[in-house]
C-alpha cells in the first residue's frame, strides 16, 4: 500500500466497496491497511535511531522486498490453510469471489467494475522513470538462491591479529649503516608472521624506527599471557587472566626466557618496538621553485635535497601555539571503582567513572585540577593531580608500597595490575624516545590501515573512484520529497555478483549519477598532525540528501549532560545515518573507503556468505553522525580517539575521521564557524590550521600514528557561529574493530 497515492486510493476503494455489497460483510478498508502501515513505519524509523552504533543485520526482516508480504498466509504462521475453522473467513483472498459462479452472475456488474478499477490502479502505478509516489527507490532484489537463510553473524575477531607482532625479542646480528628504517623494521620485527592483507601489505611509514626497549624481567609472565591469547584467539583474556597458562613455544618469546637467563645480573632484557619520530619541521615546506600544485616536491629525495641545498628552510622554526591542550589519561591501579572529578571554578564536575585496573582519557589544559574519590564520596578525594603536558599520564597505585594487599589479590587482578604497571613502564621509555605521550595500552601494533604520505604542506594525491557524484534523484510525482529504500545484503550480493560479472564496479541507480569515474585530489593541510583536504567529495545533490536524511530520521537534541541539562555551545541536533539507510549514503561510505584506500567491504555488515581478507563480518564504521549549529553554537577542542579496556585483545580505536559540510556559511571573510585544528605544526599562525566550510568539501584527519600510539595532535574545534548555521557530517573509521 506505500505504493499508491490519492487516485489509486480511489479506484481501490471502490473495487472494494463492489466486493463489500457482494458479500454483505464488511472488510478492512485499504486506507485502513494503510495507515496501520504507515504508523508502524514511522514507530520504527523513530525507534531505529536511538541508537549511533546500532545494528543493521535484522534489516532483511523489517524491510521485506516484498510489499505484499504483510497480507499473504501462505501457512507460515502455523495454521492450515484446509482448515476452515482455523483460518475461517480471514483467510479468503479478497478477490475470491470470482471463483463463486452463483455470486459470480448476480453481482457480474460490480466484478467488473472491481476488474476495471484494478486495471486501471495497475497502469497507473507502473509510471515510466520510476515516477511513483513512494519512500523506496526501485532497487532490484538480489537474484541469488541460499539453501539456509542468512544468519545474525556475531563473527568479530581476526583470524591473522596478532597483538604482539610489533615486538622483538631475538637478538639482532647487525645493522647496515646503509639500510633504510623500512628495511630493518621489517628484518628484525615478526611482520612475515602477519596476513597479507596486513601491515606488510602497506608501505612503512619513512618515520618510523626501531624502538629499543628495556624489558623488566618481573613481567615475563605477563608477556607469555599475551602471546598465549594470540595462539588460542582468546580476544577478551576471558581464559588467560583467570588461571597461569603453559609457556608458549613462540620463537619470540623464547628469545626472551633466553635473554633472561644469560643476564641474570641485569633486570631488564632488550626488545626492539617501532616508535613514530615527528619529522624536523625544514621539511614541511616544498621546493621553492614549484609553481603549481602539482608540482609540489614532496618524495624523501627532494626533501632530503632541499635541507642540503636550501638555505631558507634551516632557520624555520615552529610558531607556538595558542591552545595548550592535550590529553591526560587517569589509570585506577587500586580494587576499587573510583570516580574521577574535575576542580571546577565553582564546584567539581563528574567525569568519568573507572573500573579496577582501567584507564580513562579527557582533553584538559596545563593548571586543571583532577582527583579520584570513592563511589560514595564525591567530597574524599584520596588522590588529586595538577595536571601537565610531561605529566599527561597518572596512576592512583595503593599497591605498590603494600605487600599485604598484594598477596590478597585474586589471579586476575594480579594480572591486569602488571600489565597496567608494563604499559606505565613502555610509556616512559616512548616519551623520552619520542618526546610523545604513549596514549594506547602496550603491547599495541601497527594499524592494519593505509597512510596517505603528508611528507610537506600541498603534497596532493588524486584518487580515481568509480563511486561518481548524484546529480539528481528519484522524487516523487509531485516532486515533493525524495524516495528511497534501505538496502539489505540482497543488494550487495547482487551487487557483487554484477561487479564480478561485467568485471567493474556495479553502481546503484546509475541514471542519477554522473557517466565514467570521479577524480579526487586530496591535498595535505597539515604534516603534524595528518591532515587532507578534499574539496569536491560531495556534490550538491548529496548534501542537500544528507541533510533530508537528518531531518527525517534520527534526529535529536544534542548537547545534554547526565543530568539532563542542556550543554553550553552544543550543537543544536545531531543524527545517526547508518550507511544501508539509502543508496546514496551508501555510495558515500564507498567513496570515503575508496578515498582512504581501504577495501569497502570492511566499512558494512557482511553477510556469512561472504568472504574478505579479513574473519570479521561487522563494519568497522560507525553510522554517520551529522550535526548542525546555529548561532552562537560550537565546540571546544576535542579528540576523537578513545580508550580501549586493557582486557581488549586488539585494543580498536578511531583510525581515521572524514568530516564533510553540508552548506555554506556564505561569508569568504567571516572566520565564524571555522574548523580549526589548533595543535597543527606550522610556521606562520598561532592558532594551527583552519578550515573554512563549504559545501561538498571534507577534510580526512588521521587519529592513529604509524607506530599504533593516539596521535594527540589530531584534536579539533568548531569555532562558535556569530550568524546563521552549519550543517556538517562525519564518519569514524576504527582500527582494527569497531568497539
Amino acid at each position: 500500500t506505500r505504493y499508491l497515492d490519492g487516485v489509486e486510493q480511489q479506484l481501490i476503494l471502490f473495487s472494494l466497496t463492489a466486493q463489500y455489497h457482494w458479500e454483505g460483510r464488511r472488510r478492512p478498508t485499504l486506507t485502513t491497511m494503510m495507515d496501520d502501515r504507515e504508523d508502524e513505519n514511522f514507530e520504527r524509523s523513530e525507534q531505529e535511531g536511538d541508537a549511533p552504533f546500532a545494528s543493521s543485520t535484522n534489516d532483511d526482516d523489517e524491510y521485506n522486498d516484498d510489499e505484499d508480504s504483510d497480507y499473504e498466509d501462505d501457512g507460515a504462521d502455523g495454521t492450515d490453510d484446509d482448515d476452515e475453522e482455523t483460518a475461517g473467513e480471514d483467510d479468503d483472498g479478497i478477490f475470491s469471489y470470482l471463483f463463486d459462479k452463483s455470486s459470480f452472475k448476480q453481482h457480474s456488474f460490480a466484478v467488473l467494475v472491481a476488474l476495471a478499477a484494478s486495471a486501471i490502479s495497475y497502469y497507473h502505478l507502473v509510471a515510466p522513470n520510476y515516477d511513483i509516489a513512494t519512500k523506496q527507490i526501485p532497487i532490484p532484489s538480489a537474484p541469488l538462491e541460499r539453501d539456509e537463510p542468512l544468519k545474525v553473524t556475531e563473527v568479530h575477531h581476526h583470524e591473522s591479529y596478532k597483538r604482539t607482532n610489533n615486538l622483538a625479542f631475538c637478538p639482532i646480528d647487525f645493522l647496515l649503516p646503509s639500510e633504510t628504517n623500512q628495511g630493518r623494521i621489517k628484518r628484525v620485527l615478526p611482520l612475515a608472521a602477519m596476513d597479507d592483507n596486513l601491515p606488510l601489505s602497506v608501505t612503512l611509514d619513512r618515520n618510523l624506527q626501531l624502538f629499543d626497549f628495556n624489558f623488566p624481567k618481573e613481567y615475563i609472565d605477563i608477556m607469555n599471557d599475551h602471546y598465549v591469547a594470540d595462539e588460542i584467539g582468546d580476544d577478551f583474556y576471558a581464559k588467560t587472566l583467570l588461571a597461569d597458562e603453559e609457556m608458549t613455544d613462540n620463537a619470540q618469546f623464547l628469545c626472551l626466557v633466553d635473554a633472561a637467563l644469560e643476564n641474570q645480573h641485569r633486570s631488564t632484557v632488550p626488545m626492539n618496538s617501532v616508535a613514530y619520530i615527528t619529522p624536523k619541521i625544514q621539511s614541511y615546506y616544498p621546493s621553492a621553485d614549484s609553481s603549481k600544485e602539482s608540482d609540489v616536491k614532496c618524495s624523501v629525495k627532494a626533501i632530503m635535497d632541499e635541507q642540503k641545498a636550501a638555505d631558507r628552510n634551516k632557520n624555520l622554526k615552529a610558531v607556538s601555539l595558542s591552545y595548550t591542550g592535550f590529553t591526560a589519561k587517569f589509570v585506577n591501579l587500586s580494587t576499587k571503582t573510583m570516580n574521577l572529578f574535575w576542580d571546577g571554578k565553582n564546584k567539581p564536575r563528574f567525569r568519568a567513572r573507572i573500573d579496577p585496573f582501567e584507564s580513562f582519557a579527557t582533553v584538559t589544559t596545563p593548571g586543571n585540577s583532577f582527583y579520584f574519590a570513592p563511589t560514595y564520596d564525591k567530597e574524599h578525594a584520596v588522590e588529586r593531580w595538577v595536571m601537565t603536558e610531561d605529566d599527561a599520564i597518572v596512576a592512583y597505585d595503593v599497591l605498590t608500597n603494600d605487600e599485604e594487599m598484594m598477596q590478597k589479590l585474586t589471579t586476575e587482578e594480579k594480572k591486569k595490575y602488571i600489565m597496567q604497571k608494563l604499559n606505565l613502564k613502555y610509556g616512559r621509555e616512548y616519551l623520552a624516545k619520542t618526546q610523545r605521550s604513549w596514549l594506547s595500552m602496550f603491547p599495541r601494533p601497527m594499524p592494519m590501515h593505509h597512510f596517505h604520505e603528508a611528507n610537506c604542506f600541498g603534497q596532493a594525491h588524486v584518487i580515481k573512484t568509480d563511486q561518481t557524484h548524484f546529480t539528481s534523484l528519484p522524487i516523487d510525482r509531485k516532486g515533493a520529497q525524495e524516495v528511497w529504500r534501505m538496502l539489505d545484503y540482497a543488494d550487495y550480493d547482487r551487487m557483487l555478483v554484477e561487479s564480478k560479472k561485467n568485471g567493474k564496479t556495479s553502481l546503484h541507480l546509475p541514471q542519477h549519477r554522473e557517466k565514467g569515474s570521479l577524480e579526487m585530489t586530496m591535498k595535505a593541510i597539515s604534516v603534524t598532525p595528518r591532515i587532507f583536504e578534499i574539496d569536491n567529495f560531495l556534490s550538491d545533490i548529496e548534501a542537500d540528501h544528507l541533510l533530508q536524511m537528518a531531518k527525517k530520521y534520527n534526529i535529536t537534541e544534542a548537547g545534554n549532560n547526565a543530568n539532563g541539562k542542556k550543554k553550553k555551545n552544543a550543537a543544536t541536533t545531531n543524527a545517526w545515518i547508518r550507511r544501508e539507510m539509502s543508496p546514496i549514503v551508501d555510495a558515500v561510505y564507498h567513496r570515503a573507503a575508496d578515498l582512504m584506500n581501504i577495501d569497502e567491504s570492511l566499512l558494512r555488515h557482511r553477510n556469512e556468505h561472504e568472504h574478505t581478507g579479513l574473519a570479521t563480518h561487522h563494519s568497522i564504521a560507525e553510522a554517520m553522525h551529522v550535526t548542525q549549529y546555529t548561532a552562537k553554537k560550537g565546540y571546544q577542542p576535542i579528540s576523537d580517539a578513545a580508550q580501549a579496556s586493557l582486557k581488549n585483545r586488539y585494543q580498536p580505536n578511531r583510525f581515521a575521521t572524514i568530516m564533510f559540510f553540508l552548506d555554506d556559511l556564505g561569508k569568504d571573510e567571516s572566520p565564524s564557524g571555522d574548523t580549526i585544528f589548533p595543535l597543527a605544526v606550522n610556521t606562520e599562525s598561532h592558532e594551527g590550521v583552519r578550515v573554512i566550510p563549504r559545501k561538498g568539501k571534507a577534510i580526512l584527519v588521521y587519529n592513529m600514528l604509524p607506530d599504533g600510539n593516539i596521535d594527540d595532535l589530531s584534536q579539533h574545534s568548531s569555532e562558535m557561529l556569530e550568524t546563521g548555521f552549519k550543517s556538517m557530517g562525519s564518519i569514524f573509521v576504527w582500527d582494527p574493530i569497531i568497539d
